[in-house]
């Protein structure tokens, strides 16, 4: 069975586009600090091969390399404030404070829909 292109490897994920200019697709893992890891290839074989070798690589010559980001964050807030962002979420007919948090850290923040 074919290994799907965007499926992580050793727990790097890639992001993966056509570039038309190029006449390619080109990738790059996300979610690195420190480190740029890119890859292409002109089928979707090719690429998959090319993101596994970059990983392989990068892993073999970084002294320390980085995890991706797993997009969980840990945040100390006092209970007052913990009671109050709670609040809102409810008050905005949001039962889950997660669900809420998210939304609004991409509207106010990133300014994202």
């Amino acid at each position: 069975m074919k290994k799907s292109v965007t499926a992580p490897y050793k727990g790097y994920t890639p992001t993966i586009e056509y570039s038309q200019e190029d006449g390619c697709f080109i990738g790059k893992v996300l979610g690195l600090n420190l480190h740029g890891i890119s890859f292409e290839g002109q089928t979707e074989d090719e690429i998959r091969v090319d993101f596994e070798n970059a990983i392989d690589f990068y892993l073999e010559t970084t002294e320390n390399p980085e995890n991706q980001f797993d997009g969980f964050i840990t945040l100390q807030i006092t209970p007052e404030m913990h009671w109050e962002l709670y609040g809102r979420a409810k008050r905005a007919g949001n039962d889950n404070l997660n669900a809420w948090l998210v939304k609004e850290l991409k509207e106010s923040v990133l300014h994202l829909p």
